[in-house]
This record gives C-alpha cells, sequence and structure tokens, in this order.
C-alpha cells in the first residue's frame, strides 16, 4: 500500500467525532467500498458502543420483544426463541402457578436496567421498575410486609398489590460515557469487532480484508436512531455482515447468511464443575418411522418451565457464563471478546461496568427450582417501606435504608414477594406438547391423535421415545434455539439415534 494512501486512512481513524445534541440520533462514520457496497469499518463515539455493548445486559424475552417490532420479512431472527415468546404469551393463565408468574417470565430485568436507561440511544422501551405492596393499608403497615414488582400480584392475605411505592434514587448523575470512555473514539468492523481506535489495527484489517488499493474505499455518514440499531441486531443475529447489512441491505455481500453450526458440541459449551446437577427432565418424543424425524414432544411443566426459563437469560450469560464465548452466531462471540478483551480506564469506564455487560445479574425474581442453568442472581438487600396517609390519601415509599424516617411515620423492612408455589411458575401436575421449533401447547387426552392427523402421518408409522434432559442436553437446545427452527432435532435426536443403534 502507497504511503499516501496509507496516509489517507489514518487521518479518516484518528478523528475523533463530536458527541451530537440529539437525544434519539447521531452520525457514524464509515469507510466504504463503494463499488463492492461494503462497509470497512465504522468510527464511531463512545453513544453508539455504549448502545451496542448494552445488548449483552438485556434479556433474550426483551430481546424478542424489540425484534417483534421489525417488520415481518421471510427471515427471522432468534430461531425458534420467538416461538417459544409467544407460546408463553398465549398460554392460558391455568396453566400458572400465581397470576403475575406470566408477567414475570415475560418482563425479567437485570441489575443494568436503570444504568442503560442513561444511555443517550436506549432502544429499550420498557418504563423504569415499579413496586407494589398490598392495597390494604393495615396489612401493609404489619410486620414483614411484601412488595412485588407486577401490580397482578395477590398479598397472603388475598387482596391485589397493587398501591404503587415510590422509590428512593441512589444513583448520581453520570457524566460521559455510561459503559465506555468518551476520551476516545471506535472502531468497529463489520462483523462487531470493537476496539479502541487504532492505526494499526485499521491497516492490519484492510490487509486482512485483501484491500490494496485505498482509491477504492470511501467515507460515508450514517444516520443512527433506535430503528438502525434494530436493524443492526437482527443483521447480527442473521448475516454475516451486519454493518454492510445496515447501510447496503440490497448488496449482495449483506445477505451472506451466517453458517449454523452443523452439530452442537458440547465441547464448545462451557464445562464447569459448578453445573453439574443431579437434576433431569423426562420427555417423551414422538418420531416418524419411516423417516427418523422428529414430530413433536410431550413433556410435565419441569422441562416446560426450564425452556420458558431460556426467556430470563440474558444475552451477555448465554454467551459467557453459559457457552464459553462460543455461541453459535459469531457476531455476538466478536462483541462479547472485544468486551472482555478491552482495557479498564482506556475503554470500559470501570471493573464494576465490565462485570455487568460480561455478566448481568437478574433482579426482582426467583429461579425456578427447574432453572438448572446456575444464573446469577443479584443479592437482595434489605428494603423499608414507608406507608403514610396525608389528607385521606395512602401513600407508600420504598428506600434501600432505614435512614432518616422523613416523614414521621412507622417503616417496616419489606422484602420480595416469591411468586412461585413450591418453586415453580407452572403448575406442577400441568402437561404440554412441543414442536420441533420450541410452539408450546397445553396438552389434552386428544393432542397426540390431533397432532398426527395435522401431520398427516399414518399410525403405523411412529415411535415414541423417553429421553432424559440434563444440563449438556439442555445447553445445546439453547445454542440450537439462536439459530434453528428444529433446535429440539438438532440437539436431541442424534442421541435417539445412537441409543436406537
Amino acid at each position: 500500500m502507497k504511503e499516501s494512501s496509507v496516509a489517507i486512512v489514518l487521518s479518516f481513524c484518528l478523528t475523533i467525532m463530536a458527541p451530537n445534541a440529539s437525544q434519539t440520533k447521531f452520525s457514524l462514520k464509515l469507510m466504504v467500498n463503494k463499488e463492492e457496497k461494503r462497509v470497512i469499518f465504522a468510527e464511531a463515539d463512545s453513544n453508539f458502543v455504549d448502545t451496542l455493548f448494552s445488548i449483552m445486559t438485556l434479556p433474550m424475552a426483551t430481546i424478542v420483544r424489540l425484534l417483534r417490532k421489525l417488520p415481518d420479512g421471510t427471515l427471522k431472527p432468534i430461531g425458534s426463541l420467538n416461538n417459544l415468546y409467544q407460546s408463553l404469551l398465549d398460554l392460558s393463565m391455568n396453566c400458572m402457578s400465581a397470576e403475575e408468574n406470566k408477567w414475570m417470565l415475560l418482563n425479567p430485568r437485570t441489575s443494568s436496567h436503570d444504568t442503560y436507561r442513561t444511555l443517550k440511544l436506549n432502544i429499550n422501551d420498557e418504563e423504569p421498575t415499579k413496586f407494589f405492596i398490598c392495597q390494604d393499608i393495615l396489612c401493609s403497615r404489619c410486620s414483614g410486609p411484601c412488595f412485588s414488582t407486577c401490580n397482578l400480584a395477590k398479598c397472603k392475605c388475598g387482596k391485589t398489590m397493587n398501591l404503587e411505592m415510590k422509590y428512593e434514587e441512589l444513583n448520581g448523575n453520570m457524566t460521559g460515557g455510561v459503559f465506555v470512555s468518551d476520551l476516545t473514539s471506535y472502531i468497529v468492523t463489520d462483523d462487531l469487532r470493537v476496539m479502541p481506535n487504532s492505526p494499526d489495527f485499521i491497516v492490519q484489517l484492510l490487509c486482512e480484508l485483501g484491500v490494496t488499493d485505498v482509491s477504492s474505499l470511501e467515507e460515508k455518514s450514517f444516520g443512527i436512531g433506535i430503528d438502525q440499531i434494530l436493524n443492526l441486531l437482527e443483521g447480527a443475529l442473521l448475516f454475516k455482515h451486519p454493518l454492510t447489512y445496515l447501510v447496503f441491505p440490497s448488496s449482495p455481500i449483506a445477505r451472506d447468511l451466517l453458517n449454523p453450526r452443523q452439530e452442537t458440541s458440547v465441547n464448545h459449551l462451557t464445562r464447569n464443575e459448578s453445573f453439574e446437577t443431579l437434576k433431569n427432565f423426562k420427555v417423551k418424543v414422538t418420531m416418524q418411522k419411516s423417516t427418523s424425524k422428529f414430530l413433536f414432544a410431550e413433556a410435565d411443566s419441569d422441562f416446560v418451565e426450564f425452556l420458558f426459563g431460556f426467556l430470563q437469560i440474558p444475552l451477555g450469560t448465554m454467551i459467557g457464563d453459559l457457552m464459553d464465548g462460543t455461541c453459535c452466531i459469531e457476531n455476538l462471540n466478536n462483541m462479547f471478546k472485544s468486551i472482555s478483551n478491552m482495557s479498564v480506564g482506556e475503554g470500559i469506564k470501570s471493573d464494576e461496568l465490565k462485570n455487568m455487560l460480561l455478566r448481568p445479574q437478574l433482579v426482582h425474581t426467583n429461579l425456578s427450582v427447574n432453572q438448572i442453568f446456575p444464573l446469577s442472581v443479584l443479592c437482595a438487600s434489605k428494603s423499608y417501606c414507608h406507608i403514610y396517609e396525608e389528607k385521606g390519601t395512602t401513600f407508600a415509599y420504598l428506600t434501600p435504608s432505614v435512614g432518616k424516617n422523613r416523614f414521621g411515620y412507622m417503616f417496616r423492612e419489606c422484602s420480595l414477594k416469591d411468586s412461585r408455589v413450591e418453586g415453580q411458575y407452572l403448575k406442577a401436575f400441568a402437561k404440554f406438547m412441543l414442536t420441533d421449533d420450541l410452539v408450546v401447547t397445553a396438552s389434552s387426552s386428544f393432542s397426540s391423535i390431533t397432532m398426527l392427523g395435522t401431520l398427516k402421518i399414518p399410525l403405523n408409522d411412529f415411535e415414541v421415545h423417553t429421553v432424559s434432559i440434563g444440563i449438556e442436553e439442555g445447553l445445546e437446545i439453547l445454542d440450537a434455539s439462536l439459530m434453528s427452527v428444529s433446535p429440539m432435532t438438532d440437539s436431541i435426536l442424534k442421541k435417539i439415534t445412537e441409543a436406537q443403534n
């Protein structure tokens, strides 16, 4: 590469973007190959990188919900998790052990929820967490009252917990970037590798991509708002070149699909002694004998509740703690590795924020006894409820410490209500059917016959196998569900075939 050509590229790389005053949209600088209509890299400030990295803190239920806002297309991101989310939405309340449990499973939150609400561009449109206590003021003043984050919860007295409490905010105002430092700009590659601006890395990247003539390159500005971030996330889940997909969606290279792993292997997944569990689920799998094709499965509530638990898992936890940075979607692995490799101070602002991205913790939840993955839940600190009346109206205030009772009224230590019944969100004896692409429905005595009739399978051409699913099989199903529309086949069919031989 000629010296003058290198100078052109380096001068572009060393330009630091000025923060945009708009709170909803800002500009991204791109270096593109104008002939191939391909993004080589983007130069971004801390605002864009903060938003990009914040995706790691989102539970899968939140990601599915956000992606459902995109226009319908022929390709659907998030493999079979969208079906799982819709199945939970459609599930009869008769299957839930408590009325608020469906809401709790569909709306998990992590310890970073309030932090990413301060992002300049926050794609998560959820409201701030709300807290509720029993509508009966006398009950709420009793010893050991409970609070809930759902206004459908029932108090132990039987009344609805729908009296909203104000919450005392302790977080100070943040300055500069939220997760990453705003003292430098960042380079983002087409496959979502991110690092602080480095001329050496740019030269290496151009050589890696076989760029020998920089005259084919040009600068381009691109507006970034919520819709564009969601489109980028969609591209990251479906295509090899998500930035190109975002900027040049009609370019042939933009439609290069990610190659799904042909065979999920537990050797790619985290093997950690702390993962060991004796719990196994028994699932009846119905197959077509003539084709060895998975047709459907019948399962008890424990396994289905485990599947619904996929929706609670934060993306960073899934990729890091559960899959050791090797999930089936390479773009997400690249982003996770970029955070892991980024130094504190130069890139990430603090160790606490780095851990928040890589190991986000769930809050305001109690894990199901059927959750065999070692998810991290933020230790519940003590909370105190101040209740008072003013001009005939009852007010309640939740604080993280006793402090000074500013109202001059009684306060009580308050704990999170456990909505589970015997540790479960679903009724213990409920029965379910699930398809290969994780569509879950309540089972009945006629479900199997109805399903076989729908599939047009002769009654003499099916066979039933009982499969044991533990931690390894569960991780394989989870990994496959990110991209595949047949995660049950991809994860357990080989096990059945091997057992037959």
